[in-house]
């Protein structure tokens, strides 16, 4: 007991240490465990207000970050974003949506940090050679176990960094450090927020509120409105609308392909300003966002920073995009209460669904009734239906309002079949044709006919499309264009390089036989 009691400091400021990457929600070696350990215990060795301050200052990332990083993980640069670029009321909901245990957590582990700074305080070192020259090895092990990983990396990083080392309480500030200077960096380049080149010219809108639904992974041949033999997409079947049959996605997966449609490009070059939602905001739209994609994954970022610059918005998950089970129904809830907000001109509602994302199953709010090859595939088709009825209902929605209006529907990108003959076949992101054909609607609350279009038509025009569509007409836009006339598009997709369509290859739909 009184060995206890003479090395509990050291006892309890070891169980801490380890406890470090798991309150950051990383991973550290027994290197770097050691090195860190060490570092503390010289410190106190030196002075103890020293050592209290670093002790204090690392307990308190510890405490302020555990919360997030227990439902969220290691704090990555998308992360750190998304808090840089975040509202006061978006901060709130945050902070409410994480679980209560992980603050109980966080107030415990500044109890017992300060604990270990009590005793800390009551400790007692004899000062004398031998134990100036222990000291002085547990230091020289220390640096040598922070600094061996950054020198092995020198040459191929192209210079000393922190960031690599293995001991965290050194790499952690020195990558978050970095993490935030290169944002910023990214926020300069992007140039997102600079004020855009648009130059309007007439602004005559057809309709009150306009309505774009961005749907998630939907290839269109696993549609019925496509001519899928299984029944799920009933009401835009039946609707009075126009569907198109022919349009391409520009790239197989959400980012890299929303980038490329919602924002202008000059050849292969992004003019960041020029987007959807400025060229609105510049024709006098008011401008809403709802999302229940993710604000901080490591693909959701860019379109929440597109978010950002919209009027009003919305998120359904303040994490990334599978930090918590919701549903896109839940988007109805927001988009009545801003569709019921007084119209002083024409609005823009952009509703960004998860719709038929990867694992299928997770994004169905009613038991799977399908039953089509597999488990896989049912699930995929049933999301698909799900998409549909949301449609359906947003569409309702929009009549309850006696406003006029027009709802576009089309979705990011399509999937490619992974392990066709295999029991366990399913879809996944690829590069197939399929992976570009998705599903395009337009519906107007004065449509008198359900009508089909076949034109090929390429998102690397949706931001002409797009204004044709709102009724602006723009200096250095095509104002003849338009999603459902003639002529078709040259068809591109962009698979890390930009390639003709034509150049991929084909994948049917797995069939029952």
């Amino acid at each position: 007991m009184n060995n206890l009691k003479t090395y509990l400091f050291e006892i309890l400021l070891l169980c801490f240490t380890i406890g470090i990457p798991y309150l950051l929600g990383t991973s550290e070696t027994v290197g770097g465990m050691i090195a860190s350990f060490f570092i503390f215990i010289v410190l106190r060795y030196i002075n103890y207000w020293l050592f209290a301050v670093c002790f204090s200052f690392i307990t308190l990332t510890c405490t302020l970050l555990l919360p997030a990083t227990i439902w969220f993980g290691y704090p990555t640069i998308t992360m750190i974003s998304a808090f840089l670029e975040t509202n006061f009321q978006e901060a709130k909901e945050f902070t409410q949506s994480l679980p209560l245990y992980a603050y109980i957590l966080s107030i415990a582990v500044l109890f017992f940090a300060g604990y270990i700074l009590y005793l800390g305080k009551k400790k007692r070192y004899t000062y004398n050679k031998k134990s100036i020259l222990i000291t002085s090895l547990i230091a020289v092990t220390a640096i040598i176990l922070t600094i061996e990983r950054p020198i092995r990396k020198w040459d191929e990083k192209k210079g000393f960094e922190f960031r690599h080392s293995h001991t965290l309480i050194f790499s952690f500030y020195d990558s978050l450090y970095k993490d935030i200077t290169d944002y910023y960096k990214l926020r300069e380049s992007i140039g997102i927020d600079l004020p855009p080149s648009w130059k309007i010219d007439t602004v005559t809108p057809r309709y009150q509120d306009y309505v774009l639904v961005i749907g998630e992974s939907v290839r269109r041949d696993y549609m019925s409105l496509y001519g899928f033999p299984v029944e799920n997409s009933n009401f835009l079947k039946a609707v009075k609308g126009t569907v198109l049959e022919g349009f391409t996605s520009t790239a197989a997966n959400t980012t890299t392909s929303l980038l490329r449609t919602f924002i202008q490009m000059k050849g292969t070059d992004f003019v960041y300003e020029n987007n959807i939602i400025s060229l609105a905001k510049k024709a006098g739209f008011e401008t809403f966002w709802l999302s229940n994609q993710g604000l901080v994954g490591e693909w959701d970022t860019p379109m929440a920073r597109l978010a950002s610059l919209a009027d009003h918005r919305k998120f359904m998950k303040l994490g990334h995009y599978e930090s918590k089970p919701v549903y896109d129904s839940s988007l109805l809830a927001p988009f009545k209460e801003y569709l019921s907000l007084p119209a002083t001109g024409p609005r823009l509602f952009i509703l960004h669904l998860v719709g038929s994302h990867q694992l299928f199953e997770n994004r169905l709010e009613a038991p799977l009734h399908y039953s089509y090859y597999n488990t896989n595939l049912s699930s995929y088709i049933q999301t698909i239906e799900q998409t549909d009825k949301l449609l359906e209902q947003i569409y309702q929605t929009l009549q309850t309002q006696n406003h006029p209006f027009s709802l576009l529907y089309f979705s990011d990108h399509g999937l490619e079949t992974k392990d066709r003959n295999s029991p366990k076949a399913s879809l996944a992101h690829g590069i197939s044709k399929a992976s570009f054909r998705v599903p395009f609607v337009i519906i107007n609350s004065n449509d008198t006919l359900h009508k089909e279009v076949h034109i090929n038509k390429s998102g690397y025009h949706f931001i002409e499309g797009f204004a044709q569509w709102l009724g602006i007409k723009e200096s250095s836009l095509n104002s003849s264009y338009n999603f459902l006339s003639p002529p078709s598009d040259t068809l591109k997709v962009f698979t890390g390089e930009y390639v003709p369509f034509d150049s991929l290859t084909e994948d049917s739909i797995i069939i029952i036989k």
